[in-house]
């Protein structure tokens, strides 16, 4: 082989890496992704119970990691209520070595807790509504223990004002909750002391299963004119059985949870869960591609609120679309 053509195929050969290092560069510029694009993440989805509201959480945070271009496989686990079954599942996503853990509602994350402890397998939750409270982070801004979230917390007093809004003589409003959720004696108290401030008395009847339900509903309408819904999961899981016998009492019901109108109740001004689970994938893409230290992320609040009635409901108990208490409200069937 001529000197001359061994120099031409080595000067070939030295193009092919500018080449392919040029096609690169134009793939990162059309896509701030695709430099992550080799890295796949395991993430683990712990969901306590299905009902409309967790579900949304758990949709928006898979809709918009998607949306944000993470590159995950998602182990998608349900609870079903017990919280024998969470710290089965946050236990096999810690042995699975999940790069991350998202956990939607209380019970599952203080499981996922305890599970990841000793590891360095971050914690991402939401539909919480006191993670202090709950012992899952010192304080809102402290989160050093490879642990925070997005919290639900709904505008109790919004909501409070809105059973004045459908009947200025109101007196007593009831809740039901399970009385084995922190969150829901969290939710209670806070409640008490916003209704004193209104001038509302407060009937609370505390459940240990879903079979209390009618009972407590019963109970409630003997003492109160209005039901309020907070963020309970076992009252949640059976949201449909709940309108439908609060209606049958003529109870006014507001609950914290805009899902819950399309089930039912009459109305709310609570948070988006949809929008609280695609705020946690966020937090996720911060933690796993963008490699930002938990400690410096805090804990989140809703980004929204909807206020929500539902039609059905307000002709059941004889009320008026134009009633001042729907004012800027969606109508839902």
């Amino acid at each position: 082989m001529k000197f001359s053509t061994i120099k031409k195929i080595t000067a070939m050969l030295l193009l092919v890496p500018v080449v392919l290092t040029g096609c690169d560069t134009k793939a990162e510029t059309h896509n701030p992704s695709a430099n992550n694009e080799a890295e796949k993440f395991k993430v683990g989805i712990s969901l306590l119970v299905q009902h409309p509201a967790l579900d949304a959480s758990r949709q928006g945070f898979i809709d918009e990691l998607n949306t944000l271009g993470v590159n995950a496989e998602i182990l998608d686990q349900n609870a079903q209520g017990e919280i024998a079954n969470a710290q089965m599942i946050a236990e096999k996503f810690v042995k699975d070595d999940v790069d991350l853990i998202f956990t939607i509602a209380t019970l599952t994350s203080q499981a996922a807790k305890t599970a990841i402890a000793g590891t360095d397998i971050p914690l991402v939750f939401t539909a919480v509504t006191d993670p202090v409270f709950s012992q899952l982070v010192t304080a809102m801004d402290v989160t050093d223990n490879n642990i925070t979230g997005v919290v639900d917390a709904a505008p109790i007093k919004e909501n409070l004002e809105l059973f004045r809004d459908l009947k200025e003589d109101i007196k007593t409003v009831g809740i039901i909750f399970n009385v084995g959720e922190s969150n829901s004696e969290v939710q209670v108290n806070q409640t008490k002391e916003i209704a004193q401030e209104l001038g509302l008395a407060i009937e609370t009847v505390g459940i240990s299963t879903v079979n209390d339900i009618p009972q407590a509903v019963d109970t409630i309408s003997k003492k109160a004119e209005g039901l309020y819904i907070i963020t309970d999961n076992m009252v949640a899981s059976s949201i449909t059985l709940v309108a439908k016998l609060a209606e049958e009492k003529g109870l006014l019901t507001v609950s914290a949870d805009g899902t819950h109108v399309d089930e039912g109740i009459l109305m709310s001004k609570g948070i988006s869960y949809y929008a609280i689970g695609k705020q946690s994938a966020k937090i996720a893409k911060q933690i796993l591609v963008d490699k930002v230290d938990v400690s410096d992320i805090p804990v989140q609040s809703s980004p929204e609120f909807e206020k929500k009635v539902n039609l059905k409901t307000v002709e059941a108990l004889g009320l008026e679309t134009e009633h001042k208490a729907f004012d800027g409200a969606e109508f839902v069937k």
